[in-house]
Order: C-alpha cells, then sequence, then structure tokens
C-alpha cells in the first residue's frame, strides 16, 4: 500500500510541475511591453481670419500581442520659448497588436497670442517651437503614461508662398 501512495504522490507532485511550468511559459507570453511614442513635426494646417491652426502627430507602436487601450492624451505647445498652449483628449483609442496608430493634435493660436510673444518679425522667420506631453495607457488600475516631445521651427511665410505657388499652378 505504501508503494500505491508513493506512486500516486510521486505522479501528482509530477503532473503539477509540468502543468505549473507550462502554465509559467505560456503566460509569459503574455507580459506587457510599453509601447512606443514618437512625436512627430508639428505642420500649418490653416489659417483663418483670426488664428493660426496647427497640427501635431504622434505614432503610437504597440510591441504587444494583445491589443492596448489608450483613454487619450495631455499637451503643452511652445512657440519661441513661452507656453502659447496647452490641452488634453479624452478620446479613447485601441492600437492594435503590433501595429501603428497615428494620433493628431489639433491646435490653434489665435494671432493676437502669437503677436504677443514677441514683436520680432513674426511673419519672415522660423518660429521654434516645443510640444511634449503624454499618452495615456488605460490600464484600469492607475494610469500609466508615456511621454512625447519633439522640437522643431514652423515658417509661416514659406507656408504662405507654397499655398499661393499651389493655387497659381491649379489655375
Amino acid at each position: 500500500m505504501i508503494q500505491k501512495t508513493s506512486l500516486k504522490s510521486i505522479l501528482l507532485f509530477l503532473l503539477s510541475s509540468a502543468l505549473f511550468i507550462v502554465m509559467g511559459v505560456s503566460c509569459s507570453k503574455f507580459t506587457f511591453q510599453q509601447p512606443v511614442v514618437k512625436s512627430l513635426a508639428i505642420r500649418i494646417k490653416g489659417l483663418d481670419r483670426s488664428a493660426l491652426v496647427l497640427e501635431g502627430k504622434l505614432e503610437v507602436f504597440n510591441p504587444n500581442e494583445l491589443s492596448t487601450r489608450f483613454s487619450g492624451y495631455i499637451f503643452r505647445l511652445d512657440l519661441e520659448g513661452q507656453r502659447v498652449l496647452g490641452g488634453q483628449s479624452d478620446q479613447a483609442f485601441t492600437v492594435p497588436a503590433q501595429e501603428t496608430f497615428s494620433v493628431i493634435i489639433p491646435a490653434t493660436i489665435l494671432f493676437k497670442d502669437l503677436l504677443a510673444l514677441s514683436r520680432k518679425e513674426l511673419l519672415n522667420r522660423d518660429l521654434k517651437y516645443r510640444i511634449e506631453g503624454s499618452v495615456i495607457v488605460d490600464s484600469g488600475i492607475s494610469g500609466l503614461t508615456l511621454p512625447f516631445s519633439s522640437e522643431g521651427t514652423i515658417n509661416l511665410s514659406e507656408w504662405v508662398k507654397g499655398q499661393v505657388r499651389d493655387f497659381l499652378g491649379g489655375m
């Protein structure tokens, strides 16, 4: 009788160990990897009567084997070293497994705010910008944030010249 009990215990131990190893290996495949956020250049999208309309673009890469849900983003925009705009979006989005998703950040700056930056010839030179912020992972427990930042220049005069060239070329 002792042999049967010992054999059953050994078999139970071996089966439990094998199950534990299999579960550990299969669960390790689902380890969350931090998505990668790249901030791309800001571009001038247009003008209206009272404002300059800009557009920033982020690319969010999800290296995981499962989709990752994001609850939005926060950002701030500096021009010529001064804060001109800040905001957030609570628009949720999902990035499929091992894919990249583009997020567009709209930004509208009133001309009066541009003029308050500097009285230097704003229309005839490059304006330095810096955009920074975070994309918020919707983890359900606590907000994991993924930072982004980008610097560059925009030139309103060059943009207007390009628009005129495009318009005249289409005639």
